[in-house]
């Protein structure tokens, strides 16, 4: 039974004041996130009735997605009377993938619909495209080829650059020089099966999703349902969460929002592999710091320049030229993200990716360059840390369950 016909006519009967499409999107993300989960707390997170929770639930419970059991919250006494009967996804049966295609190491995992990790392997990514997609898809049958017993049913791709309007193709991939791939046509048809399905997703729009399901899995419900996410590593990208959903542009540009690594914020400054010069990236990633570090001098006696994490080690032994070159990197940061909250008019912000290792040296300079701006006089706006390194293989695989549960097969 495909789950898209179901939640089309669940839709049809459970309207309410938020739209009916988007409250079934909704349970089902909140349940993935907060499960076991009881309908009464389900209906209050999202402020609807819970007849409502009840309608949209009752077939897929009969379907066997969901199940009901009896749980127990934390701190509950025993003695507290009959548990509450909780909500959960049923997934004995299916398994998901997730490829992140970075652009020095590229992560292949398994997840199952609770969330369960079932495998996970990482390998250098290969200069070549094809080469990087031989490797992913020998991985991922692998990988399969353990969880047998369960069904494959979808594969979500994470990449570094924007993505084709259909979620297909990588368009362009500018740190790897890579230019209209190919990736769901290189994946979709495994040996082991017949073709799955195969969403290839920019990976700071990943990202964005995975961090939406941390904010989403808080007890209390005090989740943003509007931010955005800056995801930093060798480049900067911007993902964008509007009432809970990630928003990938429009018409043309689909699959091109949040490419502000590569929004000027020095005329005329250093180059960038775009093509462009003073890019943000090259100045507030992580990829960046060697080059604040370093103070743009030749390195003498052959040596490498320290890489991001060397130079955090460095800063933490206590060393005033690593602490201060973070701190500028800090600067940078809050430039660009000044920038961005008020070109897109959402004052939250999470930041992710490699940076958040040196946050305790960049969090003060960056919040101050903020400060220095207009959205400083502005009341409301926060900037925190989110994961250092979860939202790249967790951003793939988020992105392969959520296509299921929008538009998969159940059964």
């Amino acid at each position: 039974m495909k789950i898209s016909p179901t939640i089309e006519r669940l839709d049809a009967a459970a309207a309410d004041s938020n739209g009916p499409a988007r409250t079934t999107r909704l349970l089902l993300r909140l349940l993935r996130a907060a499960q076991p989960v009881s309908r009464a707390d389900l209906a209050r997170r999202i402020g609807v009735n819970r007849s409502t929770v009840t309608d949209i639930f009752k077939p897929l419970i009969k379907a066997g997605l969901v199940r009901e059991d009896a749980f127990q919250t934390a701190g509950e006494s025993v003695f507290q009377g009959r548990p509450p009967v909780g909500l959960s996804f049923g997934d004995e049966a299916d398994f998901f993938v997730g490829v992140n295609l970075g652009v020095r190491h590229t992560q292949v995992g398994l997840t199952t619909l609770s969330g369960e990790i079932l495998a996970e392997e990482e390998f250098e990514t290969p200069p070549e495209a094809d080469r990087a997609l031989e490797l992913a898809r020998a991985r991922i049958e692998q990988l399969s080829a353990d969880v047998s017993e369960r069904k494959l049913r979808t594969i979500g791709v994470s990449v570094p650059g924007p993505t084709s309007d259909e979620r297909r193709r990588l368009l362009y991939a500018p740190h790897l020089g890579w230019q209209d791939v190919d990736v769901a046509g290189a994946l979709g048809s495994l040996t082991a099966g017949a073709d799955v399905p195969v969403i290839v997703e920019n990976d700071s729009a990943a990202a964005a999703m995975y961090e939406s399901r941390l904010k989403l899995r808080g007890a209390s419900g005090d989740s943003l349902s509007n931010f955005i996410l800056v995801r930093s590593g060798t480049g900067i990208g911007v993902g964008l969460v509007l009432n809970n959903e990630v928003y990938r542009g429009a018409g043309r540009a689909q699959g091109l929002a949040g490419e502000f690594g590569h929004m000027t914020i020095m005329a005329g400054g250093k180059p960038c592999v775009c093509g462009n010069r003073g890019c943000w990236e090259k100045y507030a990633s992580a990829g960046a710091a060697a080059s604040l570090y370093m103070g743009d001098r030749q390195i003498l006696g052959g040596r490498e320049a320290p890489r991001f994490i060397e130079i955090v080690e460095r800063a933490e032994a206590g060393e005033m030229r690593a602490q201060r070159s973070l701190e500028r990197l800090g600067e940078y940061l809050g430039i660009g993200i000044a920038n961005v909250i008020m070109g897109i008019g959402v004052p939250h912000v999470i930041v992710s990716g490699r940076l958040v290792y040196g946050w305790r040296y960049i969090e003060k300079s960056l919040n101050e360059a903020v400060g220095k701006s207009m959205v400083g006089r502005l009341p409301g706006w926060t900037v925190e840390c989110g994961e250092p390194k979860g939202s790249a293989l967790g951003g793939a695989l988020e992105v392969a369950v959520d296509e299921f549960l929008m538009k998969g097969f159940i059964g």
